[in-house]
């Protein structure tokens, strides 16, 4: 007997060892095949003796011829399989097949009641025993009682047939699967309210706002068609956004120019003007002239009080105390007018505008300072100490173009260049007709120092060449337009720019 004929002998010697003579076997093709001493010679010599078991060396090469499968067996496989329950889904992969014989860690052991507190099983090669994660393919049932809950119903279009599988992944300390949604809370939202996420929507409305000017001005006088505003009027909508953003503090802001009768004080009136109409706060305009200014006369002089009556008044409590030494024109800006020159026991200095700003930036928001013609005068350089905002105003002419050129180097070379990021330089027609210098070439040139639009061309105006009081009402739409333009320039410095 050999080593390969033991593998079949019964270990009791009491039990009978059945022979084969003649092996009868269905091949393949359903013909029979008997194999007999005959076919020994066709197996190499080692066949199948008379009387004698059977030896694997007789097999023939390839797969092994199986037998005739009993009917029941062979109605069974013939009949096709049961059609699944349309789900309303797509069909999707076949489930993953369960390896045989391996066990998997945390499934729960006969008799247990619990995944927790108790040793896994030892899981196949290469996994450790007792694994913290696992994942498991169960019966629906089976992975309810490892997760110790209820099998929620599945909806309608999801029901699940019996002996149908998912896959579950326990994680420890938790009876949830990974397939449900965290649970939401009010931790896992922030502490971000509701209502601040809805500043950002924008709202259209339906209504919109009538042109009050131009042709759709009349064309909704005359058939009620309202067409909107013009693209001008929004860019002017625009400008008034800009100048009406929050200053912070007392927001001071200077004038200056180096040569007389360029239009300092006239642009000081108009911007103020401008300014308090638009934002309809407190503006004062303040005459740091030391040289005799005439700030009250072109804004409209209502009171003969001055600057040393108001620092000689100690009982300053109120607006209405401040209100009683200043001068309000039309647009509601107010002006304080310096001492009269002949009159003046000393010129207006360092002193007497610390003094002033101290009282009067608890009551204003904005303060404009029309200064005089020279910087190194101590009252100009005070102004430069204390001011957020800087207007250099030259006229449309090569000479006044060259005195703003050296206002600008002046500040760079003496310590004040934090003011050119927040400089706006105007050129200023004081005289009709067309200048002697190239306008044009003069905005690219100051713009390359202070920034694009922040240059603003002012034309000829009538009634400022006249030499009165400045009416804001009565300038030329187009000079009003810069004078806005100007005052946005400026605005756009209060929010990301503090007060020096």
């Amino acid at each position: 007997m050999t080593d390969y004929e033991s593998l079949f002998k019964p270990a009791d010697d009491g039990d009978d060892a059945s022979s084969v003579d003649d092996v009868s076997v269905q091949g393949p093709a359903g013909a029979s095949h008997e194999f007999s001493a005959e076919d020994e010679c066709n197996t190499g010599g080692d066949g199948v003796e008379a009387g004698g078991p059977m030896s694997l060396s007789a097999m023939p090469a390839g797969p092994m011829p199986v037998g005739p499968m009993p009917s029941a067996i062979q109605a069974r496989e013939s009949q096709p399989p049961p059609p699944e329950p349309n789900s309303g889904l797509p069909p999707g992969p076949p489930p993953a097949a369960r390896r045989q014989g391996r066990s998997w860690p945390g499934m729960p052991a006969p008799g247990a009641t619990g995944i927790h507190g108790r040793a896994h099983s030892a899981g196949p090669a290469g996994e450790a025993e007792g694994d913290t994660e696992a994942t498991m393919i169960v019966s629906t049932h089976t992975a309810s009682e490892v997760l110790n809950r209820a099998i929620p119903a599945p909806p309608r279009t999801a029901q699940y047939t019996e002996g149908r599988t998912e896959i579950v992944n326990i994680w420890p300390g938790t009876g949830a699967t990974a397939s449900e949604p965290a649970p939401t809370s009010a931790a896992t939202i922030g502490s971000q309210r509701a209502v601040d996420a809805l500043t950002h929507v924008d709202v259209k409305t339906a209504v919109k706002m009538p042109s009050q000017r131009g042709w759709r001005h009349i064309l909704y006088m005359l058939t009620r068609i309202n067409l909107g505003l013009s693209p001008d009027e929004v860019y002017e909508m625009d400008l008034h956004t800009r100048i009406r953003r929050n200053a912070r503090d007392s927001y001071q802001i200077g004038v200056f120019g180096l040569k007389g009768g360029g239009g300092k004080t006239a642009v000081t009136v108009a911007l103020g003007s401008m300014l308090s109409k638009v934002r309809g706060d407190r503006i004062l305009a303040v005459d740091a002239d030391p040289d005799g200014g005439n700030l009250a006369d072109r804004c409209g002089r209502d009171s003969a009080a001055s600057i040393a009556d108001l620092l000689a008044d100690r009982n300053l409590s109120r607006y209405n105390d401040i209100r009683a030494y200043t001068s309000m024109n039309r647009s509601n800006l107010e002006v304080l007018a310096s001492d009269d020159y002949s009159a003046a026991r000393r010129p207006f200095g360092p002193q007497e505008w610390d003094a002033t700003t101290r009282i009067v930036s608890r009551y204003y928001n904005l303060v404009l300072a029309d200064c005089g013609a020279g910087l190194f005068d101590p009252a100009a350089r005070s102004v430069l100490n204390s001011i957020s905002g800087l207007v250099i105003v030259a006229s449309a002419s090569i000479d006044g173009a060259k005195q703003a050129a050296v206002t600008l180097d002046w500040l760079r070379q003496n310590g004040y260049q934090h003011l050119l990021g927040r400089a706006c330089v105007v050129i200023n027609h004081t005289v009709p007709g067309k200048p002697n210098v190239d306008v044009v070439d003069l905005v690219q040139q100051f713009q390359s120092h202070v920034g694009p639009g922040r240059v603003i061309v002012l034309p000829y105006d009538k009634q400022i060449a006249t030499g009165a009081a400045v009416d804001l009402d009565l300038l030329g739409s187009q000079y009003q337009r810069r004078i806005t333009e100007l005052a946005a320039a400026l605005s756009d410095d209060f929010e990301r720019l503090e007060r020096r």
